[in-house]
């Protein structure tokens, strides 16, 4: 997709009082304490972050997907290992972005990633055989399912993802060289990452998807908050994201998308058609596997994807449900 994007950073009042609160006299607390560090490998153009794992005992990799329910192995990977898949006893079964559907699992002996090792871990099959067809080295997705009892960092730009204790002091979590740093409440509804973002002055329902290489605003929210129309000044049908001519994807220039203090200028999002009633396969498309647009979602109204994730450093912390942003680092300060 082409854009133009700079980042620009601006402190807010209510990320200077998070950046400043420290623990109340008398009360310790300890510092921040790094428990793992993983480096990504970037595909797709830097729209795809891959996960180095080991899978009984086959070296593997999976795509980080913030936006992703649930760890997912592809079935082509289960059937190499020879592993035993059933349907699930519980009724969860798993969508794709166009309404396949999975209902089974199975069951990995030892899953090991970073310093990480799982011993039993229960995955789901993953619905789309397109995901395996893309590359063999594929083994799946790797959600925040199980990483949410760690804090969760990741710098984009940089390929790393660090895990850290959540037992920290309140806020002091910056160890990073940033111009600027703000914080948004999430909450995970949905098992997604769901925050509020402000584009050009609208705040949106949005979600934080590292699965989705672009980001995209529901044709319903354009309509509404932007009065946006496929015959709007500006707006242009991707030839990328188009699958099939009956629902064209638009693109669309924005002025500012903002998190709450550090801010995206000029990004370009995709309007995503309506597909809720009538699902086609044809429409498929691997890079946006994790578009929750199938049948009866309620799909966010803004999905924040690779496009704009790329160009951001960001700090998860778990036990405060805050998420904190800021710009590309520009080095790494010292632990303490």
């Amino acid at each position: 997709m082409h854009r133009a994007v700079r980042a620009c950073f601006l402190f807010g009042s209510l990320s200077v009082a998070w950046l400043t609160t420290g623990p109340a006299r008398g009360e310790t607390c300890p510092p921040l304490q790094l428990l793992d560090q993983i480096r990504m490998v970037p595909v797709n153009n830097a729209t795809t972050m891959l996960i180095p794992v080991t899978i009984n005992g086959a070296d593997k990799f999976m795509i980080f997907d913030t936006g992703a329910s649930a760890n997912s192995l592809t079935r082509a990977l289960a059937n190499e290992l020879g592993l035993s898949v059933h349907p699930s006893l519980r009724p969860s079964p798993l969508f794709d972005a166009y309404g396949d559907v999975s209902h089974d699992v199975t069951t990995v002996r030892d899953f090991k990633f970073g310093r990480q090792d799982v011993r039993d871990a229960l995955f789901k099959i993953w619905p789309n055989p397109d995901l395996e067809n893309a590359d063999a080295r594929l083994a799946g997705v790797l959600s925040l399912d199980q990483l949410l009892q760690f804090d969760i960092d990741v710098d984009f730009p940089g390929g790393v993802l660090k895990l850290f204790s959540p037992d920290h002091c309140e806020g002091k979590i910056l160890y990073w060289n940033a111009a600027a740093i703000a914080v948004s409440d999430f909450d995970t509804r949905g098992r997604h990452l769901n925050i509020v973002a402000t584009l050009d002055g609208q705040k949106l329902n949005a979600i934080i998807d590292s699965g989705a290489a672009y980001s995209i605003l529901s044709a319903d929210a354009a309509r509404h908050f932007f009065g946006l129309t496929p015959d709007s000044s500006e707006m242009r049908q991707s030839a990328t994201l188009t699958k099939n001519a009956q629902y064209p994807v638009y693109q669309h220039p924005f002025a500012e998308l903002n998190f709450n203090g550090v801010a995206v200028s000029k990004p370009v999002i995709a309007i995503w058609p309506d597909m809720s009633r009538t699902m086609d396969r044809s429409l498929q498309d691997t890079h946006n596997r994790a578009i929750p647009m199938r049948a009866g979602a309620n799909p966010p109204q803004l999905i924040i994807g690779m496009d704009i994730l790329s160009k951001l450093h960001i700090y998860i912390a778990s036990r405060e449900r805050r998420i904190y942003f800021s710009g590309a680092s520009e080095g790494s300060l010292p632990l303490k």
